[in-house]
């Protein structure tokens, strides 16, 4: 606590600030650096420079007249500017938590129900590759029409064009598509359709910002569809997996060590399987779905903590700094692995996305990293807030104790705010979302409902055509 250990306070306002100035100003920068399209490092960076000083730039305006309006009214110091800018930070991230934590205390523990079903993990592997089939379409159409582009481009270049050097990167980079596996001839690219390839087509000679923003974009769809190569490669390899599997399962199994030792782990593998991993899985889903039912319980008491079960196992150990340890790590891990695991399913434009096999490219890690350490503060705010009544009572809680200097947008608004919580979790356990994409004619897939058939079958195709050598390697094995 704050009393005990005065310490304490000093290393929780030097982690506050240092996750900050990093989320609000080095890692943008540096984000904008590998996502811009410019030629040089240095052109590079002045573009990061330039789009973030955009940014804070309208954000400055809005923030100042914010501060003027809270100055008046609370004749508010300089001494509260901290707190102002505490504030409005960890508002912005207990907003972005919500929605997290709304999404992740449902989800979490129903992914786990719904992966114990190899038939249903089966028909979502179908469907993904399906779409995954599509993106690596797309992308390498993109660029198949975007190498069309450039040629043409190339042939009508006057001798002293100033930036042929520029265009032969671009038309270098194009060379990837000899490692395309797929043959495209332009037909279903939406880059055709842009108003970027519209102004390319019309201009004898491009300007320097239109092939900084065609680099951009060559960037980016290679990335896409090498990413998207690999996915499909490992989806269609773990489809034929589970195919194995299952028809496995329709057979009677030899013992464990008829073959030797050598087909042990094999077999054991086979096992769980069949007949370990949906039992296990179906408890774990049991387990976690109670743990939420009580996160969502402590969050709907925050303002009345006697009734909270978070308060009553604060009160029950708080004599003993190990016991507050033991008893509250696992309740705020399993909160913050709620809401990451929601932020690490976002697919933003297909684009800010976590990946594994360190497909992850730097533009979504350094998106997901500036996320994450803008919500820390607001997790650990709102934690607290479900333990203590006094905010002074922790060294935490001091650091974030200056809240109340902001009408409406202080202490009560993060307190209150968390109630929301409930809301999203009523409407991602009652597939709201899922039917309003539906309404909207955007298909997406459900584990609880009947999938399109003509896209599982689809899917089925690309799995096959991927990895019937992988599958006869598989089906030996098991056989």
């Amino acid at each position: 606590t704050a009393a005990a250990n005065g310490s304490l306070f000093e290393i929780w306002k030097v982690m506050y600030w240092t996750s900050f100035i990093l989320a609000w100003t080095v890692i943008p920068i540096v984000w904008y650096y590998y996502e811009a399209g410019e030629f040089t490092p240095m052109a590079r960076f002045r573009s990061a420079i330039k789009s973030n000083l955009r940014f804070y730039a309208i954000a400055g305006v809005l923030l100042i007249s914010f501060l003027i309006y809270v100055a008046v009214q609370e004749q508010m110091t300089g001494s509260k500017l901290l707190g102002f800018a505490i504030c409005l930070s960890n508002t912005w991230g207990l907003t972005l938590y919500v929605l997290l934590l709304g999404y992740g205390l449902v989800e979490v523990p129903r992914s786990f129900w719904y992966e114990s079903s190899l038939a249903k993990t089966l028909e979502f592997i179908y469907y993904k590759a399906a779409e995954t089939h599509d993106g690596m379409e797309l992308a390498a159409d993109d660029l198949a029409s975007i190498q069309t582009l450039t040629k043409g481009i190339s042939r009508r270049l006057s001798n002293n064009y100033p930036y042929r050097r520029q265009l032969s990167m671009i038309e270098e980079r194009l060379q990837v598509l000899e490692h395309v596996d797929l043959k495209m001839d332009g037909n279903l690219s939406d880059f055709s359709e842009t108003a970027l390839a519209t102004e390319l087509d019309d201009v004898k000679e491009p300007s320097l910002s239109q092939l900084v923003k065609l680099n951009k974009h060559v960037r980016r769809t290679i990335r896409k569809y090498f990413r998207l190569r690999d996915t499909m490669q490992d989806t269609a390899e773990r489809g034929a997996w589970i195919e194995s599997v299952i028809r496995r399962g329709q057979q009677p199994l030899p013992t464990l060590f008829s073959r030797g030792l050598s087909d042990v782990m094999p077999g054991l593998n086979l096992r769980w399987m069949l007949y370990c991993r949906q039992p296990v899985y179906r408890s774990i889903a049991f387990v976690l779905g109670g743990a939420s039912l009580l996160m969502i319980w402590a969050q709907l008491t925050i303002p009345a903590r006697m009734v909270s079960p978070m308060f009553a196992i604060y009160q029950a150990v708080n004599q003993s700094d190990s016991l507050v340890q033991i008893a509250l790590i696992p309740p705020l891990t399993y909160l913050c692995g709620c809401a990451f695991w929601s932020m690490f399913q976002l697919q933003l434009f297909d684009y800010y996305l976590m990946d594994n096999k360190r497909r992850t490219g730097e533009v979504s890690l350094l998106f997901n990293g500036t996320y994450l350490l803008r919500i820390f503060a607001p997790i650990g705010f709102n934690f607290v807030s479900m333990l203590v009544d006094d905010d002074d009572a922790t060294a935490f809680g001091r650091v974030m104790g200056d809240m109340e200097v902001v009408p409406f947008f202080g202490s009560a608004f993060n307190s209150y705010l968390p109630i929301l919580i409930s809301i999203f979790s009523l409407c991602t356990f009652f597939n709201v979302y899922y039917r309003l994409l539906k309404f909207l004619g955007i298909e997406q897939f459900s584990y609880s409902t009947t999938n399109d058939q003509d896209r599982l079958e689809e899917g089925k195709k690309h799995v096959a055509a991927f990895t019937s050598s992988v599958r006869d390697e598989m089906v030996d094995t098991f056989l």
